[in-house]
């Protein structure tokens, strides 16, 4: 017999209807409607338990703790990955108010490669520009790491991969960006004044960001590429590059991925013997799991002082950077070493959508894991994975 009430029922409101004071009067159903009483209550029951009706659809990740015990996602899937990347970068422009490698300036080249034109993308966007004109534009003075050195060329190179990406051009404002990223450029062509403070990759030591500056040069449009401000500034950066060699994989690494851009860029520093050969030494890094190693690409230091490198274990970062950049220097998507290395993060992923890293510093907030979570959206994206 099915009851006309059940029909009704709202499930989303289940909190409301499983109190007390429902429940006592569903109890006092008179006992000649004893069918009516049972079948009420056995609804809620099948409500509470998950059966018989259709469930509230998973909400969308929320950018929470990055926690080690985080439980791994029951099936990989890149959207919730992306989902997780947009919670992320839009809670730390709205609590930090600034620019910051591992979340929302890797999310802009994330974003601009898988949503090109989605609301969240142009957001962030505008949040960035809007961060590099307060310093560029209206002149404020730097704040403790707001408008520092390092944020202010990180930034502007992440604007102008997402501006590529995004376009196919450089914004006015980007233009503006670049020159004045130029003029804090030293004589000898790195940025003596980025932030060392021991937390690898982006702030342990000078070679991060003149790569990054090499990438973005590599995609500059050739109108761009040949104004004074420019020429002279690669002309730098390959002469520091000339005379810092990598000393590390991840090194090794973004001067794979700033090669793969425009011809030139890199000439008398990386040939193509040279790509093959960083290339080999990448794969050679390989864990027999199909990860890496922070530690391994890091050259042994990228790590705690109390920490044994023998039994760190793979970790995202490493193992999404690596596939990503093997795949700027042309290695085919179907390569086995490749193939393992995306297993291993499909069986890695958290339930939010995120990758855990833990800190290669200490303790504490582990944002590595959002550096991690942006640069396994590119391997994936670069490997042909669809959303």
């Amino acid at each position: 017999m099915i009851l006309p009430f059940e029909v009704f029922v709202d499930t989303a409101s289940l909190g409301d209807l499983i109190t007390s004071s429902n429940l006592s009067n569903f109890f006092s159903i008179p006992a000649t409607m004893p069918g009516m009483r049972i079948s009420l209550l056995l609804l809620l029951v099948l409500i509470a338990l998950g059966g018989g009706l259709a469930s509230k659809p998973p909400e969308d990740p929320v950018s929470g703790p990055n926690r080690s015990d985080e439980p791994l996602i029951e099936q990989f899937s890149l959207q919730r990955a992306v989902s997780f990347a947009d919670a992320a970068a839009l809670q730390w422009e709205e609590q930090r108010d600034c620019v910051t490698c591992h979340t929302n300036g890797l999310y802009l080249v994330a974003a601009a490669r898988v949503a090109p034109t989605s609301t969240k993308n142009r957001r962030a966007r505008e949040f960035a520009l809007g961060y590099l004109n307060r310093y560029v534009v209206e002149k404020q003075q730097p704040s403790g790491q707001r408008g520092a050195v390092e944020g202010l060329v990180a930034t502007t190179c992440f604007l102008t991969i997402s501006d590529m990406s995004t376009d196919g051009k450089l914004a006015t404002d980007t233009r503006r960006a670049l020159d004045h990223m130029w003029s804090l450029q030293d004589e000898d062509g790195g940025w003596s004044a980025w932030l060392q403070c021991g937390w690898p990759p982006f702030e342990s030591d000078d070679h991060f960001g003149v790569t990054l500056a090499a990438v973005t040069a590599g995609i500059l449009p050739q109108s761009y590429r040949e104004s004074a401000a420019a020429a002279a500034g690669i002309q730098r950066l390959r002469g520091w590059l000339r005379d810092h060699p990598p000393q590390n994989l991840h090194h090794k690494g973004m001067m794979l991925w700033a090669a793969s851009g425009l011809d030139g860029v890199l000439d008398g520093v990386v040939d193509d013997e040279t790509r093959q050969k960083w290339s080999r030494e990448l794969f050679a890094a390989q864990r027999p799991d199909g990860g890496w190693r922070l530690v391994d690409v890091g050259a042994g230091k990228w790590k705690r002082p109390e920490d044994v490198a023998e039994k760190l274990l793979s970790d995202a970062y490493a193992t999404a950077f690596s596939i990503f950049v093997l795949r700027q220097a042309e290695i085919p998507v179907d390569h086995p070493q490749l193939q393992r290395g995306l297993e291993w993060l499909r069986q890695s992923q958290r339930e939010s959508g995120r990758w855990f890293v833990r800190s290669p510093k200490r303790d504490g907030k582990h944002y590595i894991s959002h550096a991690a979570t942006m640069v396994a959206i590119l391997a994936f994206h670069s490997c042909g994975e669809p959303l």
